[in-house]
Formats: structure tokens, sequence, C-alpha cells
């Protein structure tokens, strides 16, 4: 492994603050944090987030290699030409929307993309704090399973229950198109998060909520640099789908990685249709370059699948890992001091709590954003036990706490 041999000229380096990057937005320190759409606080308080949300703690003795920031291109962003992206702290309703919306006795259906994992169950939590503040019932919530025809299926048997409002993270970015089109033409308004269907115009859907993913992937990238103390050999481990959120977040770790550190060698990058198919591609990488030094997965569970290849391979546990997304197994291995070094992570319990807000806002005829942004969280183990309620809106499993200790 090449670890720091640079070490002695480095350590007199200056080290950039870990600002995130806003698309335009203020920089997260200086915002209020976990504040509702209405004004008022949703979850913990100010004064237990800290440090500020997206600002890293540097570890002592790891302040050796300068970071410098990278904007987000508005290519990565907008997803439709002339969609200008919001700051989610420039989107809130005030009391009398709110008791105007409450009058109307909505309804809203979650078309998930999947479920059961950390991801979705925060999107979920999200939707259901917002309905309950703003007497919105949650009348259906289907579970996809990354399948993009079921998906379809699901979309199907929530329009059957007539809603008011439908939140989805669309799978296959081409497809339900006329599905979505039809019912969006008969009331029906239509929130995504994360990711949106490419062929809509701006009448179709109320709003797209969505964390800057290529800033995830810069957050990724600087945890890499900074492990690696800016030289090695890496991998890269990108979902094959066709999907401008997913390749945002690729894009933004490479970017960083190749403007900024000529020394780290990203050796390839491979493509997976399934996320559970990443063991067998490391393995084979792995046999390839035996000498890899680390590895970017697109999500926690891609490198969940690098991380079991390289134990598996005896590769030894100074290898790097980061990924885009605080899973609770990926967030228990770097509590374990294990090759997970470093998280962009996205906010999704904000996801679904604005996801709401929006469609609300959209029933009652106010004019919504067409792109909502939420700053990325950068994680790593020495400010995991702050970052996770800022992301999930609850304390820190206690199981993960104690391996802090």
């Amino acid at each position: 492994m090449k670890r720091r041999k640079l070490l002695g000229m480095l350590l007199a380096a200056a080290v950039a603050a870990f600002t995130l990057v806003g698309c335009g937005s203020t920089s997260s320190g200086e915002e209020k944090d976990q504040q509702g759409a209405s004004g008022e606080e949703s979850g913990a308080s100010e004064e237990e987030q800290t440090p500020d949300e997206g600002e890293t703690e540097e570890p002592e003795g790891s302040a050796d290699v300068e970071l410098p920031e990278m904007e987000t291109p508005d290519e990565w962003v907008s997803r439709f030409e002339g969609v200008t992206p919001t700051p989610y702290t420039d989107f809130s309703a005030t009391d009398d929307q709110i008791a105007k919306i409450k009058e109307e006795g909505l309804t809203v259906g979650l078309v998930m993309h999947t479920g059961g994992e950390s991801f979705s169950n925060a999107v979920i939590s999200g939707v259901t704090k917002a309905s309950e503040e703003l007497g919105i019932e949650i009348v259906a919530q289907t579970d996809a399973q990354w399948d993009a025809a079921q998906q379809s299926t699901n979309l199907e048997s929530v329009m059957a229950k007539d809603p008011d409002i439908v939140i989805l993270c669309q799978i296959d970015v081409e497809a339900m198109t006329d599905q979505l089109k039809e019912a969006a033409a008969n009331g029906t308004k239509f929130v995504f998060f994360d990711n949106i269907n490419a062929s809509l115009s701006e009448d179709d859907y109320v709003s797209l909520v969505t964390t800057d993913t290529y800033a995830a992937g810069v957050e990724c990238a600087k945890d890499m640099a900074q492990k690696l103390g800016g030289s090695g050999k890496i991998a890269m481990f990108t979902w094959s789908a066709p999907n401008l959120g997913n390749r945002a977040r690729s894009q933004g770790f490479r970017d960083y990685i190749e403007k900024n550190f000529p020394e780290i060698e990203i050796v390839t990058e491979e493509f997976y249709d399934d996320a559970s198919d990443c063991a067998a591609l490391a393995d084979a990488v792995f046999a390839k370059y035996p000498d890899l030094d680390g590895a970017f997965g697109q999500w926690d569970i891609p490198l969940e699948g690098v991380i079991s290849s390289a134990q598996g391979n005896d590769v030894s546990n100074e290898f790097v890992g980061t990924c885009v997304d605080l899973g609770y197994n990926v967030a228990r291995i770097m509590a374990e001091d294990g090759m997970c070094k470093g998280i962009g992570a996205q906010q999704p319990y904000k996801d679904g709590y604005y996801s709401l807000y929006a469609g609300a806002l959209a029933c009652i005829g106010e004019d919504v954003p067409k792109m909502i942004l939420i700053d990325p969280v950068n994680v790593t183990k020495e400010n995991l036990e702050e970052s996770w309620p800022v992301i999930y809106d609850e304390p820190l499993p206690d199981d993960i706490k104690s391996l802090l200790n």
C-alpha cells in the first residue's frame, strides 16, 4: 500500500476547509439544519448537531493533503434544460399555507424504488413526519425492489387509490412515461426524489427533490485522496443504468481525482447491472490489480460487495473504500475501523419530508421550485455520531455508537 510517502513534506501544507458544494446555495455551516418546511424544527435541536451539517472535523494526524473545492457543473444537477435548482433552505411553507393544506384533506401514495434499507426507510420517515404536520393521509406504499416493470405495476395499483400526490424515485428514467403523463393530466401531483423520468415536461410534475450527487462524489474523492496521502491505485464501481443522478456521483468522484491528484490512478471503472454483482466484479479486479489501494462505490451496497471481496482476498484493512449514502452496514464498518473510510452522504429524510411539502403546496395552487437541492454530508468515523441524526433525524444506533468508544 502506498501510504503517505511524502508525509514530512505534506504535513506543512495547509488543508482546505471541508465546505460542501451547494450549487449556488450558502455553505451548510451557515444554515439552520433540521428545520421543517414551516420553519419549525422537525427533529433534533441544532445544538445537538455539531459539527455543522456537512462540515468535517479533521482527525489528528490526517491533515496532510490539501483538498481544494470543486463546484458542480450545471449538466450534472439540473436534469432539465432551463431548470434552476433551489436550495432546500430557501423552500418553506407559511402558517396560512399549512392551514389551507390541512383543510383540503389530501392523500399521498409512495411508489418506492426499493425498501427495507436505510435510505428508503429514511425517505418514508420524512414523508411520515411531513404528513403528520400537514394532515395528509398516506394511502399506499409500494416496494419495487429495483425492478422497473414492477414499479410500473405498483404505480397502477397506487393510482387506483386516487391519491392527490404521488412521491416516487424513478428506477428506469425512460419508463412509465405514458402512465405518468396521463395521471398528471388528470390532476395527480407527482414529486420525484433522487431520480426523475427523463421524458417529462414541466407540466407533468411538481418538483424533483434531490441531493447534489455530483458534490457527494466529490466528497468521496476528498476522503479517498486524504486517506491515500495523494497517491495510489483505485477502482470505481458504477451502475450501468442511464441514470443521470447516479452517474453524477461517479463523475464528481472522477473529476475531482483527475483534476487534483494525478498520482492517484483510476485503473478501472467496473459497471454493474445489479449491486449484488459487485463482489464478483471486485474479485476479478483484485486478481488483475493485487496492489489496489482503494475503491469508490456508487452507493453503500456496491461498496459492501467490494469490501467483502477485499476481505476474501486477504487485502489489508488499510484499503480505502468510499461511497455515496450512509447505510447501516457501512456505518458499522466505519465505526469498527474497517475498509469504509469516508462517505458523501445524501439526506434521504429531507428527500421525503420536502417532497410531501412540495406536493401539498402544489395542490393548493402555490408555485413550487422544479428542483429542490440538498447538500451532501461528508461522513468519517470522527463525525459519524454527529452526522447520523443530521441525515436520518434520529440518533446513531446504540450498537454502532458503542463501537466508537
